[in-house]
């Protein structure tokens, strides 16, 4: 059996091994990525028939991908503690595209709600084998200091969630051999966003989850079902979090996405088997190279520079008036 030496020396050796060919190791993965993006052409999977779980999908991005999935032929079901709102949408959904919609009231943070949400859904329109998780906190009361209801509330919403849901559908789709997961995520889940501590938190737990979620899939042989994470920007569904975009001076730096442009690019990403989707997409490449650097350059890099200062004071200041 080797030594504590020889254990850390064979360590240290292979990571000098590994930093010696990044950049062979980053050139190649560049070239893989644009020829994979928009080279190579992506068989779209059909999705018509299909029964697809959207949470938070009354209104905003939810609802905007929800007609996506239908607009492809796709049934699906309006899961939101907004019931009124849900029943609005699923209506306005099965008129216009002429597929099954049903809305459903559904506490994401509850697993027995999601385990009937299941049940019932199983049997009023069929087994789904497509999940969006999409239900979201944005904000809170007091974005400068929330309360620890908030805190554990949003976690709990935006991350766990995720979990939940995850666990309860993927057996569908394991059992008719076919699937996709989508989380949405946020940029906020790739670089810093300041004063949104747990939300940054939670966002990044996600990809994290997503990224351990098609390891297992994969080490388990398991073919069909595919996992998809979005990474969007500032979008002007919510108004609230619009206002504070533009107070702030964010909207300044790259505009605001509309939930319509983001829903179109989520469900053809998913269709394209695409894996992780930053909008825009040089957050995903800034991200990346931000990754390599130390940890102290990276936090000069997030909060130095003048526009970072600068877009933090009006944030603060943004929050106070609100």
């Amino acid at each position: 059996m080797a030594s504590d030496t020889l254990k850390k020396i064979r360590a240290w050796l292979g990571f000098a091994l590994l930093t010696l060919f990044t950049p062979i190791i980053l050139f190649i993965s560049v070239l893989i990525y644009f020829y994979d993006n928009y080279v190579r052409s992506r068989v779209c999977k059909n999705i018509a028939g299909e029964v697809a779980v959207v949470t938070g999908a009354a209104g905003g991005l939810g609802k905007c991908i929800a007609a996506e999935l239908a607009a492809k032929g796709c049934h699906v079901a309006i899961c939101d503690i907004n019931f009124d709102l849900a029943v609005a949408t699923a209506k306005e959904i099965a008129d216009r595209y002429g597929v099954k919609a049903k809305a459903y009231k559904v506490d994401v943070t509850n697993y027995d709600e999601i385990v009937e949400l299941n049940e019932k859904l199983t049997t009023e329109i069929g087994a789904a084998t497509i999940l969006v998780n999409n239900a979201g906190l944005l904000l809170h009361s007091d974005q400068l200091n929330p309360t620890v209801e908030e805190i554990e509330l949003m976690v709990k919403v935006n991350y766990l969630s995720h979990y939940l849901t995850n666990r309860v559908f993927l057996p569908n789709m394991k059992k008719a051999k076919r699937g996709h997961i989508v989380a949405i995520s946020s940029v906020s889940g790739l670089v810093l966003l300041p004063l949104a501590e747990p939300y940054c938190s939670a966002k990044t737990a996600v990809r994290t989850l997503m990224r351990v979620l098609r390891a297992e899939l994969r080490l388990n042989n398991i073919t069909g079902i595919g996992v998809t994470t979005v990474f969007p920007s500032f979008l002007k569904t919510h108004s609230k979090v619009e206002k504070l975009a533009r107070d702030s001076g964010y909207a300044e730096i790259y505009p605001l996405l509309n939930g319509e442009e983001v829903a179109r690019r989520t469900v053809r990403g998913m269709l394209r088997g695409e894996v992780e989707i930053a909008m825009p997409e040089f957050f995903m490449f800034g991200y990346r190279f931000m990754t390599i650097l130390p940890s102290c350059v990276q936090d000069f890099l997030a909060s130095s520079p003048s526009f970072a200062k600068s877009t933090y004071l009006r944030t603060v200041a943004a929050i106070k008036t609100n």
